[in-house]
């Protein structure tokens, strides 16, 4: 898999994520069987990917194994709006910042 596609399936994830979460937040409960279980299936083995990423002086071992459950926590997370705000955007933050520096650096 070529790094773009792997960069624009990360990109399609996170959007997703931050619309579910918005849903959620305007009052929208999500059905579990039909809804998050899917959802969970088919993400994450985007979320356990990053587990595979190269590392380097900055995106370490330790960094990596948090960005990849940082992501399977909002997986989960983005479909209830009793998951705070901040630690939303925290942590939707914080991937984000490691998907584009792991695609600049080509550890992808």
């Amino acid at each position: 898999m070529s790094s773009n596609h792997t960069n624009s399936e990360y990109v399609q994830l996170m959007d997703a994520i931050y619309e579910r979460y918005h849903k959620a937040l305007d009052g929208y409960e999500f059905d579990f069987e039909n809804e998050i279980e899917p959802f969970l299936e088919e993400n994450k083995d985007l979320a356990s990917n990053i587990l595979n990423f190269e590392t380097d002086a900055r995106f370490h071992d330790g960094t990596r194994e948090k960005a990849s459950d940082e992501l399977m926590e909002l997986l989960m997370a983005c479909h209830t709006s009793g998951f705070r705000e901040r630690h939303f955007y925290e942590k939707y933050k914080f991937i984000n910042l490691w998907l584009k520096h792991a695609k600049e650096e080509g550890l992808m």
